[in-house]
């Protein structure tokens, strides 16, 4: 029985929408937590490992204390139980900024709170300062009273959590954005799917109040293939609605998407292919039924040719 469902296809589109959307929140929530971590940093104690934590800035050096191969460079820095080493991409802005504080002697009242990232020189962390230890215990020796006070074995990095904030951004991104183009693909489904039955509709009236007619009455009908040729308008109402009329129709053919994984076949989608006189093309899902498509289409394909002969079949 053919019933009006104007929202066919959509609720599916939107399922997958919903689906894309729930890792989107897992990363939205990751980047709050990253944003407002409620660890604080507390040196060589410090329990965390590769996880976002807070420092409070009493005071920095003027110069960078270690240069690193990886555009980055370590400032070392004072917070409230003793000193430690802050690593950030050179140039950076808000280091630049707890710099010229520092100068102006604003910190030792006013502290900064940065956002980094805490890394063990013990830990098998990705991308973490070799022979961090050695060098930083170097640099200590070099300030007067910094050394007993100094953890050698644990900084903060700020380019390593803006990395991390920025992968998660990205991948938040793209989930969003999938979910909307999926939302919008279901919108124009069904805006489409009303189209044709507002085409249908007005030019057959008998058949708004009982679309069945329009298998009742079909002047062809494939049920598997979900193919109807309702007196000069062919119609599709596999994944939705869609109907377009014969008599505007100069070419019709099949075309087939197929999906592989691991070189082996995992989906056939069908869709008819109707070229209009304006050269538009209208685009008619049907359903696939493996390799016997195309074979079980030929009856359509015969019938067309009989009945709308100035239709040009297949490729």
């Amino acid at each position: 029985m053919l019933k009006e469902q104007r929202n066919k296809g959509m609720v599916a589109l939107v399922i997958v929408a919903a689906l894309f959307l729930i890792p989107a929140v897992i990363f939205g929530y990751m980047l709050y937590s990253e944003a407002n971590p409620k660890t604080a940093y507390a040196g060589d104690s410090t329990k965390t490992s590769d996880e976002t934590v807070y420092v409070d800035v009493y005071n920095i050096s003027e110069q960078p204390v270690i240069d690193v191969d990886d555009n980055t460079e370590v400032w070392l820095i004072q917070y409230k139980d003793g000193y430690s080493a802050l690593q950030a991409k050179k140039n950076d802005s808000q280091v630049a900024d707890i710099v010229q504080k520092a100068q102006k002697g604003e910190l030792a009242d006013k502290p900064v709170r940065v956002i980094g990232q805490y890394i063990s020189s013990n830990s098998k962390t990705k991308d973490r300062i070799s022979n961090y230890s050695s060098l930083i215990r170097s640099v200590g020796a070099e300030f007067d009273g910094v050394s007993n006070y100094l953890a050698t074995d644990t900084y903060v990095s700020i380019s390593r959590y803006q990395a991390s904030s920025f992968e998660h951004t990205w991948m938040l991104l793209f989930m969003v954005g999938i979910s909307i183009l999926f939302i919008i693909l279901g919108i124009i489904g069904r805006r489409k799917n009303i189209q044709a039955y507002d085409e249908i509709y007005a030019v057959y009236p008998e058949a708004k109040d009982n679309l069945n007619i329009l298998l009742e009455n079909a002047s062809y009908h494939d049920e598997v293939l979900k193919i109807i040729i309702y007196k000069h308008h062919l119609i599709s109402y596999y994944n939705g609605f869609k109907a377009v009329d014969l008599n505007d129709v100069v070419h019709l053919y099949h075309h087939i998407i197929t999906m592989r994984r691991s070189f082996v076949v995992s989906n056939r989608n069908s869709t008819l292919i109707a070229i209009r006189s304006n050269n538009k093309k209208y685009q008619m899902p049907i359903k696939n039924i493996g390799k016997t498509t195309d074979t079980k289409l030929q009856s359509t394909f015969d019938y067309l040719y009989n009945h709308f002969p100035h239709i040009r079949l297949g490729f």
